[in-house]
């Protein structure tokens, strides 16, 4: 089982090594593509689409009685990324959407330092891979906050004078 989860870490940082991140490798093939950058929701779905896979696979992998804590704070991100996906669907304003990459990204980091982990080369795989994930996930706030502006930019135009 640990050689399973040393083969997706090294898949997701091998993954995430070949730009700077992995938004920012969505972003560049989408301009090759369309000639325009992405929108920041098609950037967010792109990477619920992109890590929800390997949280889940990392899931399956950590033993649910001997590690229920790691499992546990797993959940808790799987969560967190189906949080952000139905914010990025119903988004309408982006303050939800925006409201729960903060969180996310905020809370995630601090799951894993409460735990009690029997596996010392488990948790710091599992780390290794939520630390990837969380710094994927600070990499999108900019782009949500300034989409966020110019939404509410366009629901509160300036006065005529």
């Amino acid at each position: 089982m640990a050689s399973a989860l040393a083969t997706i870490e090294t898949d997701v940082k091998t993954f995430f090594a070949t730009v700077d991140t992995d938004a920012g490798k969505f972003a560049s093939a989408f301009v090759k593509i369309f000639r325009k950058a992405p929108a920041a929701l098609q950037m967010v779905q792109n990477f619920v689409g992109e890590v929800a896979p390997v949280i889940e696979a990392a899931v399956t992998l950590a033993d649910p009685i001997a590690e229920a804590p790691v499992v546990a704070v797993l959940g808790t991100i799987e969560t967190g990324l189906a949080a952000i996906d139905a914010a990025a669907t119903a988004a309408v304003s982006g303050n939800s959407l925006l409201a729960c990459l903060q969180n996310f990204a905020a809370t995630v980091p601090n799951l894993l330092s409460g735990i009690d982990v029997k596996n010392a080369a488990l948790q710091t795989k599992v780390t290794t891979l939520v630390n990837l994930v969380v710094n994927e996930a600070k990499v999108l706030l900019p782009a949500v906050e300034s989409w966020v502006a110019q939404l509410a930019a366009k629901a509160n135009p300036p006065a005529a004078s």
